[in-house]
């Protein structure tokens, strides 16, 4: 099929859906997409490691909600998120950086030359506790360095070491490698649009994460 060929089955198809939508003025490419998407296959689409599973007994049955795709895409994140952490331990097993979450510290002080602790750890989406448990083990091992803030004298400022800084610049050709690794077989235009709905996504994220306004689960809905 050539491209002419092709442009004038998509154009049957816009008209087919414009035909069925019942608002002519607010069509969309999200439904236009739906429109010739067809019936989605869910279990098709989870993660490889649940798919088809065993049936289960009835009387446990009755409290399950019935699958949807959101909670497809939850656990294809947290999945992902998985695969990642796993190559990151390969990538970082000759560094003194021992994980992403340490890799992720270093970059932010090097981009931001001096943050505040808590500053740092909310940039990288990790909880108190943790953050300052990273913190510390990096400046004990002389890649991060402490010292007061003469703007705050409550709070601390955190800096990267030359040390630091060499350690870092050590990893970035294998962290590039393990970029390569997770976006897997996507072509050029794919890794585009994934990039896209990722921001979407983050934006919506982010702005929740910063609302301290929001209390209980139901608060962070769209």
């Amino acid at each position: 099929m050539n491209s002419f060929a092709l442009l004038e089955q998509l154009i049957g198809k816009l008209e087919a859906y414009e035909n069925a939508a019942e608002d002519k003025n607010n069509l969309s490419m999200e439904g236009f997409y739906q429109s010739i998407s067809g019936e989605v296959n869910l279990t098709a689409l989870k993660n490889s490691f649940i798919g088809e599973v065993p049936e289960t007994d009835a009387a446990d049955r009755k409290h399950f909600i019935e699958t949807n795709i959101e909670r497809v895409i939850s656990q294809n994140f947290l999945f992902l998120y998985r695969y990642i952490k796993y190559y990151s331990k390969i990538a970082l097993k000759e560094s003194v950086i021992n994980s992403i979450e340490e890799f992720g510290m270093a970059m932010t002080v090097l981009q931001y030359q001096s943050i505040s602790k808590t500053d740092l750890i909310k940039k990288n989406v990790i909880e108190k506790s943790s953050g300052v448990e990273i913190i510390n083990r990096l400046i004990k091992i002389g890649l991060l360095t402490q010292t007061d803030n003469p703007d705050d004298h409550r709070s601390q400022l955190i800096g990267l070491s030359d040390q630091g800084k060499f350690e870092l610049f050590k990893t970035f050709e294998n962290m590039n490698t393990l970029g390569l690794i997770a976006t897997g077989t996507l072509n050029t235009s794919e890794k585009v649009q994934l990039a896209m709905i990722l921001k979407k996504l983050d934006q919506f994220h982010f702005n929740n994460y910063n609302n301290k306004s929001l209390n209980n689960l139901e608060d962070f809905l769209p």
